[in-house]
């Protein structure tokens, strides 16, 4: 299997706190810089369980990211054809966290996606058509996204929806998604549902296949998952674990359902249910 992974990829500073925030103040914390990004994390899960897997990035031409392009290689990442912008900045996202490892505040300055422009994309068709799967996520622009599902030309997508501000990119796409991830905000967003009983949460479900797309999958946290295609909708609860870190979950939960895209509807929403809890489990 090979599977091209289209979108962001920048590096996160993570801060968190020895105790109490206290706000105005110097707060003693343990900071660590890593590779992060939606693309790159789903990127990075698939490499490290053996598959095959290209990444199309933008990058800017500074130190972090020859850092970002390094750690990829190192796990085996292929990023020959990754973007370098001259006129963007690496993306980074930071977020600072309390004693307990609860998000406090997050902060992103991701731009570099959005600056790809069609001609840097379209030299890499042959990658993305013969690929056995093309996943996007949606830090990438939508006439970037319109010219990747051309260039696809009707071959399996799967989509990371990545957040409720970013949704709309895909709604004149959505019958050219065969599979579609969403939290149960992106999922509100786009069907304008409130996901408050396991009913509404059904009837969004089938709401985004009648609107064209082969599969979808609203994950809901502790409440587990709910996966629809045009035959049934159906529910997987989540796997009980000691929460050790909430990063990724999503993430992880992308990846379970990508190395599984050519099994059945159950098979394949156990698979990211799984590997999500296995990612809450630990850390990265």
């Amino acid at each position: 299997m090979r599977i091209t992974v289209i979108g962001a990829a920048n590096i996160d500073i993570i801060v968190q706190s020895k105790s109490s925030i206290r706000p105005g103040e110097s707060n003693p914390a343990d900071i660590s810089l890593k590779a992060g990004g939606v693309a790159r994390n789903i990127a990075a899960m698939l490499a490290l369980r053996g598959i095959e897997v290209d990444l199309i990035a933008a990058i800017g031409k500074d130190p972090f990211g020859n850092m970002l392009r390094e750690s990829c290689r190192d796990i085996g990442i292929n990023t020959d054809a990754w973007i370098e912008k001259s006129n963007a900045s690496t993306g980074v996202y930071m977020a600072t966290k309390d004693k307990d490892g609860e998000l406090y505040t997050g902060f992103d300055a991701i731009t570099a996606p959005e600056s790809i422009r069609t001609a840097e994309l379209t030299k890499h068709k042959k990658l993305i058509f013969e690929s056995d799967l093309l996943i996007l996520d949606l830090n990438l622009s939508e006439k970037i996204i319109n010219v990747a599902l051309e260039l696809r030309d009707h071959r399996p997508v799967m989509v990371d929806a990545v957040s409720t501000d970013r949704i709309s990119r895909i709604e004149s796409f959505l019958d050219r998604i065969d599979i579609l991830k969403l939290n149960r905000l992106e999922a509100e967003k786009l069907t304008g549902i409130k996901l408050d009983t396991k009913e509404r949460v059904k009837q969004a479900c089938n709401n985004i296949v009648s609107r064209g797309v082969t599969r979808v999958f609203i994950t809901m946290g502790m409440a587990g998952v709910c996966a629809a295609d045009y035959k049934n909708a159906i529910f997987v609860p989540a796997v009980p674990v000691v929460v050790k870190d909430l990063t990724g979950a999503g993430d992880a939960f992308s990846t379970g359902i990508a190395i599984k895209f050519e099994k059945d509807l159950r098979t394949q929403a156990e698979s990211g249910v799984k590997l999500a809890g296995e990612h809450l489990g630990r850390k990265m």
